[in-house]
């Protein structure tokens, strides 16, 4: 069994998915700076096993801790991390088998990359006893069955209604593809949002948004002719992933832009035929009055320290998401 790296992702990567080449190239071609990204090909007896994407970066210990004091006293403190997964996709992708001896493999390699190695979004079991696992923040699925709103108790419909009429003054476009004339302020938008962001984990370039363009849709909304929303979502066949937005804060709440966007978002995902559709880590209380349900996820940590790797065992639960990241 060998394993190969490579810069890119090869023709055809996690073509099965939504966030699949294209997404994954734009962030190899050096679309989040601070973070660099390489894929791992196993090979045996001249077949591919199994292709993962990883990426190495100065990991601030502070990212995954709620606000309060310990998150401000740790803000200087920093670790080179190797970590299997993206840094912003919220599931760990494999394309192929992950055996335990890949697993090691991969660890192995890992730790010539970085001190504190780790594995972002995959499942519970994998075979990595050397590991701490961590729950992480569960993924909101919402399942699609061709009716939509049909699918509803009354209560929930008449919700949904309400936050529609809210955002009535609003003007929303469906546009396949990124408007490059959109552009900079889309990327302005999106910066308002990732500034209101509790966890931050890199800072996208404006390069993103074009080289994601061929697999993107994009639901932009309008004040009069002002742009203060956008949805970035992912399609492929019968899935979609609502990815990244962006809203002009001043005037977003007298319209309820944010559940506007999230709805209307649900609309196109039925409209286009999906059976589910990926809503995003965070405000799970009104993703779950969607329909959405949490799917769970864990990370997984080691640090070639022995001191440091007990800790980190015995800090596991303060690196969960908190009952607030969850509402």
């Amino acid at each position: 069994m060998t394993l190969t790296e490579h810069a890119l992702p090869p023709d055809g990567f996690l073509s099965g998915f939504a966030d699949d080449e294209i997404f994954y190239r734009a962030f190899a071609e050096g679309c989040l700076p601070g973070f660099e990204h390489g894929f791992f090909s196993i090979e045996q007896d001249g077949r591919r096993l199994c292709t993962l994407p990883y990426f190495v970066t100065d990991f601030q210990l502070n990212t995954m801790l709620s606000d309060g004091w310990l998150k401000s006293a740790l803000a200087w403190l920093t670790v080179p991390m190797a970590c299997v997964g993206h840094p912003v996709a919220d599931f760990g992708r494999v394309e192929g088998e992950l055996t335990p001896e890949i697993t090691r493999l991969v660890s192995d390699r890992l730790k010539q990359k970085g001190q504190l190695i780790a594995w972002k979004g995959y499942g519970a079991d994998l075979a990595l006893p050397e590991f701490t696992r961590v729950v992480g923040l569960p993924v909101p699925v919402l399942k699609l069955n061709g009716n939509y709103y049909g699918s509803l108790r009354s209560d929930k419909r008449n919700l949904l209604k309400r936050k529609l009429n809210k955002a009535s003054a609003l003007r929303y476009v469906l546009h396949d593809g990124l408007p490059e004339t959109e552009l900079e302020r889309l990327y302005a938008l999106y910066l308002q949002t990732w500034q209101k962001a509790p966890v931050k984990f890199g800072r996208l370039e404006p390069a993103y948004f074009r080289r994601t363009s061929a697999s993107s849709t994009y639901l932009l909304f309008y004040q009069d002719d002002r742009l203060i929303g956008f949805t970035q979502l992912l399609g492929k066949g019968d899935q979609m992933m609502n990815m990244f937005i962006g809203m002009d804060y001043a005037h977003s709440h007298e319209h309820g832009l944010y559940f506007a966007m999230f709805i209307r978002s649900v609309e196109v995902a039925q409209a286009r035929g999906c059976r589910e559709i990926e809503l995003g880590a965070t405000s799970y209380g009104f993703k779950r009055t969607l329909g959405a349900t949490d799917h769970p996820t864990w990370n997984y940590f080691f640090h070639q320290s022995p001191w440091v790797n007990w800790l980190l065992a015995k800090l596991r639960r303060v690196l969960e998401p908190s009952a607030d990241e969850l509402k």
